[in-house]
């Protein structure tokens, strides 16, 4: 049953997170944590960034293939340098946090952490950006540490980072929703390939204690390839305007489960 319900999960966070450009993690992670089927935190973390990685290669590649035009990528790639090496200082600051805390106060950490970096995304996506509030930075050094910034903070919520992402790319590049769309998949495919080779070699999920669910990966990632074709082929057929509808609506469920979660995980702690 889980594994018909998780795979609709992912198909849905694939869409979406291809369509919008938030990757899908900030859908799968939340929801993963709500039905509470893994015990061990790792688990649903590799999950998530397995997923949103199969996300963001598919229709990246799928874009090269078909020959999609792709403004300011080279932005992106050195943003992405900055997000391997903030990949695995985020791997490191979960590890922390894990270790001194247990299953249910690191949920309510990542789930209050989140909320409050969307509520800034939706107050600049709504407002802000609409009365041309943003910047063109083309150094380098500071594209690699804003990078650097967005590793930690999606390695940590184990998220990819896309809404953030779409955001930043807006304020900081000045690019429309299709742009920052695809550009922000550039940027997951550096950050969450740095966190999952990062939590394969520290050996987490070999350890007996993790029981990692190598079953339901395999079962996640076709649904999350097919998630991101789907998604692809919408934003061919919309414009901005449907786009940023989808991503502020998206956003607004993503803070609801997150806030579900925080309130579950609270009662269970108070017991």
């Amino acid at each position: 049953m889980y594994y018909l319900i998780f795979s609709l999960i992912v198909l849905l966070a694939g869409t979406l997170g291809s369509l919008a450009g938030i990757g899908g993690g900030v859908i799968i992670r939340p929801a993963l944590d709500a039905f509470n089927y893994y015990d061990n935190a790792n688990v649903a973390n590799f999950l998530s960034s397995f997923c949103v990685l199969a996300v963001a290669l598919t229709s990246v590649i799928k874009s090269i293939v078909t020959k999609q035009k792709i403004d300011n990528y080279k932005a992106s790639i050195f943003l992405g340098v900055g997000s391997i090496i903030g990949g695995i200082a985020g791997n490191f600051l979960f590890d922390l946090v894990k270790t001194y805390s247990n299953k249910n106060w690191l949920i309510i950490i990542q789930s209050i952490v989140l909320i409050l970096l969307l509520v800034f995304v939706i107050f600049y996506m709504l407002f802000l950006k609409k009365k041309g509030v943003s910047l063109k930075i083309e150094n380098w050094l500071l594209i690699i540490i804003i990078g650097l910034v967005l590793g930690i903070i999606s390695s940590f919520l184990g998220i990819g980072g896309g809404p953030i992402n779409v955001a930043i790319l807006c304020f900081f590049f000045s690019m429309n929703m299709k742009q920052a769309a695809i550009n922000s998949l550039i940027v997951i495919i550096f950050s969450q390939t740095s966190k999952i080779i990062t939590t394969l070699i520290n050996g987490s999920l070999l350890a007996s204690s993790t029981n990692m669910d190598w079953y339901m990966l395999l079962c996640l990632i076709p649904v999350a390839i097919i998630g991101s074709l789907l998604g692809s082929f919408i934003n061919k057929k919309v414009n901005d305007k449907v786009i940023l509808y989808v991503y502020i609506i998206t956003i607004f469920v993503i803070i609801g489960i997150n806030a579900y979660n925080i309130v579950i995980n609270s009662i269970a702690l108070s017991w």
